[in-house]
């Protein structure tokens, strides 16, 4: 797990319940004296620290199997659908997510690929180049 420059990591959610469920989920803080508090999601992955100004997410109310779906209208969209089309072997997931977590300039490498928090479950699909 570490910084990595122009690499981005792709994980999927699923039985997400609203758009604050994810947040308080991915939210980070900081202590009084600006020391980093991992969110609820980084300390499941066991990630200590990525850069929450360059993270993206979103939740859908409809759960999709689509991973051009999930990805459409993030950054670089243009680039990382097609790197993780042909990453997975294809469009088609094998279950439907509905909330997705895009680290940019980090790669995971952690030995966890699938947590649960609660009721709701995230699976690391993978990371690429996005440049």
């Amino acid at each position: 797990m570490f910084y990595a420059k122009r690499r981005i990591c792709i994980t999927l959610g699923s039985n997400i319940n609203s758009p604050d469920e994810l947040d308080k989920i991915i939210k980070t803080s900081y202590t009084e004296d600006g020391d980093f508090i991992p969110s609820i999601f980084a300390r499941s992955f066991d990630i200590e620290r990525y850069d929450d100004a360059v993270r993206e997410a979103d939740f859908y109310e409809e759960p999709s199997n689509s991973l051009s779906r999930l990805l459409e209208g993030f950054s670089y969209d243009d680039v990382i659908i097609p790197e993780f089309i042909s990453m997975y072997g294809g469009d088609i997931l094998t279950k439907k997510y509905n909330a997705v977590v895009l680290l940019y300039n980090f790669i995971y490498e952690g030995t966890k690929k699938m947590i649960s928090i609660s009721d709701t479950e995230f699976e690391f699909l993978g990371s690429a180049k996005y440049m």
